[in-house]
């Protein structure tokens, strides 16, 4: 770091006194020694002290792909982002042209909350894909791009080497993007934009479109948060709900109860990822909800799980977080102390209790985790 010294006027001649010059050189060079071994050395802690930290301290997001709904009372309904897993569930694109297109596309924008400045080692993009017949053929290849800007950052296949095709089964694909995916900085801010074509003019089935890491502290999965369907020129733009206050939102799937019951509640588990080895100071949850139908009063409490062990519950069933009886979202932010672990972080679930006055259903759009945490 530099010290702001300026050098003396030229102009200015000066006898030189070897001695003071000799002693005043030896003293800036013991007290610069000593400042470089303090900033080598010191530990984070008190005001104003230097770190070498892997990952400094700091706040990351994290949002539920996965979703289990058993508002009804009765079986759990998978209600989790078909994109985001290879599960056999798949979502119908419009119609393809039998060329490609400049303007015919998919665009995908994927979920960030990864800690910001770290090196990415390696990033693949996976893509797991179909004609919408058997008898048809398709191919696809892809541009990386900035998701707040737009800006292109590179090129993988083309019109006339496409990355994979598929004649009528289903196809896993998997695309190196290291070369332009270099820091986490860039990967909580993605698009992949995939340029596809079908034989016959007809869509595509999609499974899966994700994105995989590997930093030196962790590997993690990018999940979509935006899909944007162009097949046809265009825009149709899906929102995967829980990320933000938008205005996008998740209904239960069943109607509710008026009174709370073990066998009615929806289950989140946000894509949370934290380094081996973090130190974890807090952890929140913020959930916005309303009632589906205006009128009805809805009301809420949940519990918190390491995979399946239960560590914490918020709330109860006669004393709710809260009860909601307008018909604007209502956003609670609820402190987990109980997650103080890489593990209880890592396998976190968050079991929500719901009920209704009007039988009917719930609104929800914001389930939203927030860890502070920091890997020395």
């Amino acid at each position: 770091m530099r010290s702001g010294h300026r050098a003396p006027d030229a102009g200015l001649r000066r006898p030189v006194r070897w001695g003071v010059a000799v002693g005043a050189a030896l003293a800036m060079f013991v007290t610069t020694s000593a400042a470089l071994a303090a900033f080598t050395s010191l530990a984070t802690g008190g005001g104003g002290s230097l770190s070498t930290q892997r990952i400094f301290a700091g706040t990351r997001s994290a949002w539920p792909s996965d979703v289990r709904d058993a508002s009804g009372g009765g079986a759990e309904t998978n209600s989790s982002d078909v994109l985001s897993y290879a599960d056999a569930l798949t979502v119908t694109t419009k119609s393809w042209s039998s060329g490609f297109g400049t303007t015919r596309f998919d665009d995908f924008d994927f979920s960030g909350g990864r800690p910001a400045g770290v090196a990415v080692t390696s990033a693949t993009f996976n893509f797991t894909f179909a004609p919408s017949r058997t008898n048809d053929d398709a191919c696809f290849y892809i541009e990386v791009r900035r998701a707040s800007t737009n800006a292109l950052l590179g090129t993988h296949g083309s019109s006339g080497s496409p990355s994979a095709c598929s004649a009528g089964t289903t196809v896993s694909a998997t695309v190196s993007v290291s070369a332009e995916v270099t820091s986490t900085d860039i990967a909580n801010d993605l698009r992949i934009r995939v340029y596809a074509n079908n034989s016959t003019n007809r869509p595509l089935k999609i499974d899966l479109a994700s994105v995989t890491l590997t930093t030196p502290w962790f590997a993690t999965s990018l999940l979509e948060k935006r899909w944007d369907d162009e097949a046809n020129a265009a825009a149709a733009v899906v929102l995967w709900p829980f990320v933000a206050t938008e205005g996008t939102a998740y209904t239960t799937v069943g109607n509710l109860a008026t009174a709370f019951s073990a066998t009615r509640y929806v289950r989140f588990t946000p894509n949370q990822v934290v380094p081996t080895g973090a130190s974890i100071s807090s952890a929140q949850t913020q959930f916005a909800y309303k009632s589906a139908t205006a009128g009805d009063t809805t009301c809420w409490y949940f519990e918190v799980y390491n995979g399946a062990t239960l560590i914490g519950t918020h709330g109860s069933s006669t004393t709710p977080v809260s009860c909601n009886a307008t018909s604007s979202y209502v956003t609670n932010t609820v402190s987990l102390p109980e997650v103080n672990s890489v593990t209880a972080a890592n396998n976190l679930v968050l079991k929500v209790y719901l009920r209704n006055s009007g039988l009917r259903k719930a609104s929800v759009e914001l389930v939203q985790v927030d860890l502070t945490y920091r890997l020395d």
